[in-house]
C-alpha cells in the first residue's frame, strides 16, 4: 500500500467506534497491572495505548509498514507513553519476541479470515512458544458464518454477480429475502493450531421459498469473557458471495461448500452448491 491507503485504513478504524470501544472494554477487563503485552498489527497503536493505561507495564506495538510506525511513534510519544511501549517496525516473524507475554492483542482480522494474516500469523505464535494456554488472547474465539439468501446483483441495469465487500454494511442493502438462519462453518479458538486451508461441506435447512443465487458471509468476534460482536463499519463487515442460480422451497435441505486459503484472499475463494 502506498502512504495514503495506509493512513485511510488507519482512520476508518478509528472511526469505528464501536469496534474500538469493543476492544478497549476488553483490553480493560484483560489487562492486569504490571502485564507484558504484544500488540500485533499495532496501527495507529491505539490498542497498545489502551494496554498501557490499563497498567501494563510494557507494550511492545509491532507493525510491519514504515509509516504506520513512526505514526503509531508520534501518537505514544504525543500521549506521554514512551516509557511503557515501545513501537517495533518489522515483520513479526523476524522480531525477536520476549517469552514473558501476558496478553496478545492483535486485529488482523477480515471476514472469514478470507484475506488478513491473523490466522496465519496466529499459527506462527504458537508454533514459537509465544502464545501459551496461558497467554491471555484479544480476540480468544472467531466464528465464520454464512446465510443464503436472494440477492439483487443487478446494478445500474447489468446484471453482475460478484463478492462484494463495502463498508457501512452497503452490501446488505440489495438482500432481497433470507433463506436460511446463520450456520456456524468454522469455530476458532486462537489459543490452538487454525487449519487455514478451509474446506467444508454444510448441510442448511431452507427457511423460506425462493430464488437462492448468494450467500452472505459474516463472522462473530470474541473479545473477552462474555463480549463478542459482530460485524462493525470496519471490522468483518458482511460480504456477498455468489452462487449458481437454484430455486427452492421451505424445509429443503441444501448441501453447501466453502474452500479457501486464509490470508489468500476472495481471488479463490470458492463457495458452490452441492
Amino acid at each position: 500500500m502506498d502512504i495514503f491507503s495506509n493512513l485511510m485504513v488507519i482512520g476508518e478504524c478509528l472511526l469505528d467506534k464501536r469496534r474500538t470501544k469493543a476492544f478497549k472494554q476488553a483490553i480493560e477487563r484483560t489487562v492486569k497491572r504490571g502485564d507484558v503485552v504484544i500488540d500485533i498489527g499495532t496501527g495507529s497503536g491505539v490498542l497498545a495505548m489502551f494496554a498501557a493505561k490499563a497498567g501494563a507495564k510494557k507494550v511492545y506495538g509491532v507493525e510491519i509498514a514504515d509509516d504506520v510506525a513512526n505514526f503509531a511513534k508520534q501518537n505514544v510519544t504525543t500521549n506521554k507513553l514512551t516509557d511503557k511501549i515501545e513501537v517495533i517496525n518489522a515483520d513479526m516473524k523476524k522480531f525477536n519476541f520476549p517469552h514473558n507475554v501476558d496478553v496478545v492483542t492483535m486485529e488482523l482480522m477480515d471476514t472469514g479470515l478470507v484475506a488478513e494474516q491473523q490466522g496465519v500469523v496466529n499459527n506462527w505464535l504458537l508454533k514459537k512458544g509465544i502464545i501459551t494456554p496461558e497467554t491471555r488472547l484479544i480476540p480468544y474465539r472467531y466464528q465464520c458464518t454464512f446465510q443464503l439468501v436472494t440477492y439483487d446483483f443487478n446494478f445500474y441495469g447489468l446484471d453482475m454477480p460478484f463478492v462484494i465487500q463495502a463498508r457501512n454494511f452497503a452490501a446488505t442493502q440489495n438482500i432481497k429475502k433470507k433463506l436460511s438462519e446463520r450456520v456456524v462453518y468454522k469455530d476458532i479458538d486462537f489459543h490452538k493450531y487454525i487449519e487455514t486451508n478451509v474446506d467444508v461441506t454444510v448441510e442448511v435447512k431452507i427457511i423460506s421459498d425462493g430464488i437462492l443465487n448468494g450467500l452472505v458471509l459474516e463472522s462473530k468476534t470474541f473479545l473477552s469473557k462474555n463480549q463478542a460482536i459482530w460485524g462493525t463499519t470496519d471490522l468483518n463487515m458482511p460480504v456477498i458471495i455468489p452462487l449458481t442460480e437454484r430455486k427452492i422451497k421451505k424445509g429443503d435441505i441444501v448441501n453447501v461448500r466453502i474452500k479457501y486459503e486464509m490470508g489468500k484472499g476472495f481471488g479463490k475463494f470458492k463457495a458452490e452448491l452441492l
